[in-house]
């Protein structure tokens, strides 16, 4: 049996397109449910209501981050187990799994139940609180429902299984936004919303728990095996990522949080739509480097050269399509929020202003995430992540109480861009590498983007808008088309790419064997060291 399962789950390049194909279509159906249901919710919930079901989420969002890395911990020791026939320690990690899924569900449950006089008077639910604290035991039904099943999960992922995963999550996210709006449009509120939560929470867990116990009977989690040995595999390995999913919870889930204790459920609804527009300039990097990173640990383990020339072109690539999009969410944010909800919302739209540019800075850092983890030294990404979320923690308050809700959007950027300097910086210091690559990739870029912001936002009196969406519609085409011809055109008189870049980056993401000697195109020469610049314009400013 183990050699049968090692065997049809071996990462071949074909298998590895189709499983990366699946994870995309999954994300983006999700994100497309998220977006058509949301201005439904907003609509028939209203501002107050809405803006708790937001906080709601976000509670829930904060106790998932409580899995102690135990997630992580259990698909290594699954992929481990295959083709090794060592399942033993593998099914009792997953053990260990359901032990902890079961547990941290009943605690949150109990803690919800016993604690929530004190959990609504912090984030100022007022007359909201008891169908506030229906929804959320429901929901927290379905996440007891959920954790329980990352067990089986893990063996799916472990053994390479991801379309089938992706198949779940599609059908998931359907059934999801059908059920909102079904709820919706009969004139249910929060508690029916958490309780259609919860079904389809039950429906993905049962697809999940049939089909691996079907595909791998052999990896079924097993309490009884659990060896003090199998703790210490389990959190050794898990605890390190749980610091990591600490500083994420805070990262990402405090804004709306703290504005609901603040300022209250109101302030919440205008930041959520802001929020999750001003996501999406972070979604096609974390794509871009999943694919990347195994050409990364290739090059990481025999190629340094290779990685180094990796490393600088996909900054630049990154840094590129961030001054892309953040000046087209800059401009139009405004007729965004309209062309979305249907009304403006101005704390949505300053919110999308302010997060985009922090975003913006943020995805910079992702080659050199990927190159850091490559090397084996994720330590050094796990330290940005808690300069980021300790510097979010300490301005949050402070600027929530100077500036009013926005203050929170800011705290965000503030503490993102800060921490993301500190990256670069620590991560060229430790590494030897010069900085000299870095600044001469990040620089035309920030340059574009403001000129592009600046002439844009001077030219917003002579191009179309109105009050309809249809005005809204001609409102962000204008003003993003602008943006984008002006930010390209920057970029283009500054020479920031050349005819050599499709190239380089197909020789950077090459594997060793795979390289064949190519001829040089006709114009300057192609460079020969890692770090030597790799446009006209650094090779003009040496």
């Amino acid at each position: 049996m183990a050699s049968r399962v090692g065997s049809s789950t071996i990462a071949t390049p074909a298998r590895v397109a189709r499983n990366s194909a699946g994870l995309l279509v999954a994300r983006l159906t999700s994100l497309l449910a998220a977006f058509l249901t949301l201005p439904i919710l907003y609509d028939r919930l209203g501002a107050p209501a809405f803006g708790v079901w937001a906080l709601l989420s976000g509670l829930i969002a904060w106790v998932a981050y409580a899995d102690l890395g135990l997630g992580s911990a259990q698909i290594r020791e699954v992929a481990r187990a295959v083709g090794s026939g060592r399942h033993r320690q593998a099914r009792a990690v997953l053990g260990v799994g359901v032990i902890w899924g079961a547990s941290l569900g009943t605690l949150a449950l109990a803690g919800c139940w016993l604690c929530w006089p004190w959990i609504a008077a912090l984030l100022n639910l007022g007359s909201m609180s008891g169908p506030a604290r229906d929804a959320t035991l429901l929901l927290l039904v379905g996440f007891w429902v959920a954790t329980g099943t990352v067990p089986w999960r893990a063996v799916l992922e472990g053994t390479q299984r991801y379309l089938l995963l992706s198949m779940v999550e599609i059908a998931a996210a359907v059934l999801t936004a059908g059920l909102t709006i079904l709820v919706l449009l009969s004139g249910g509120g929060l508690v029916a919303l958490a309780a259609a939560t919860t079904a389809v929470n039950a429906c993905r867990a049962i697809a999940i728990v049939a089909m691996a116990s079907l595909l791998t009977r052999e990896l079924t989690p097993s309490i009884v095996r659990i060896r003090r040995s199998d703790l210490r595999v389990a959190l050794r390995y898990g605890l390190p990522v749980q610091v990591s999913n600490a500083a994420a919870a805070v990262n990402n889930d405090t804004d709306r949080l703290m504005l609901g204790a603040v300022i209250g459920p109101t302030a919440v609804a205008g930041f959520e739509p802001g929020s999750k527009l001003a996501n999406l300039l972070r979604l096609p990097p974390s794509f871009l480097m999943t694919a990347v990173f195994p050409a990364a640990a290739s090059a990481a383990a025999g190629d340094p050269r290779r990685l180094d020339r990796l490393y600088v072109t996909m900054t630049r690539y990154l840094a590129a399509f961030a001054a892309l999009g953040v000046a087209v969410l800059v401009v139009s944010a405004d007729p965004l929020i309209r062309l979305w909800l249907g009304q403006p919302l101005p704390l949505a739209s300053t919110t999308v202003v302010v997060l985009g540019v922090g975003y913006a800075i943020n995805v910079t850092v992702g080659a050199a995430s990927v190159v850091t983890r490559a090397e084996g030294a994720p330590g050094r990404e796990t330290r940005y992540a808690l300069v980021a979320a300790a510097l979010n923690i300490v301005l949050t308050l402070p600027l929530l109480h100077l500036l009013g809700a926005w203050g929170a959007p800011l705290s965000t950027t503030i503490a993102a861009s800060v921490a993301s300097g500190y990256f670069f910086v620590h991560f060229h210091r430790r590494s030897g590498r010069s900085f000299r690559p870095l600044t001469r990739a990040l620089f035309p870029p920030t340059l574009a983007a403001a000129v592009a912001v600046g002439l844009t936002s001077a030219a917003v009196p002579l191009l179309p808008d109105g009050t309809g969406r249809g005005d809204a519609f001609l409102a962000v085409a204008s003003r993003s088309g602008m943006a984008l011809v002006l930010t390209t055109a920057v970029l283009v008189a500054l020479r920031y790419f050349d005819t050599h870049d499709l190239a380089r980056l197909r020789a950077a993401l090459a594997a060793p064997a795979d390289r064949r000697p190519v001829a040089p195109a006709a114009g300057p020469r192609r460079p020969e060291s890692p770090l030597e610049p790799t446009s006209r314009l650094e090779r003009s400013s040496r």
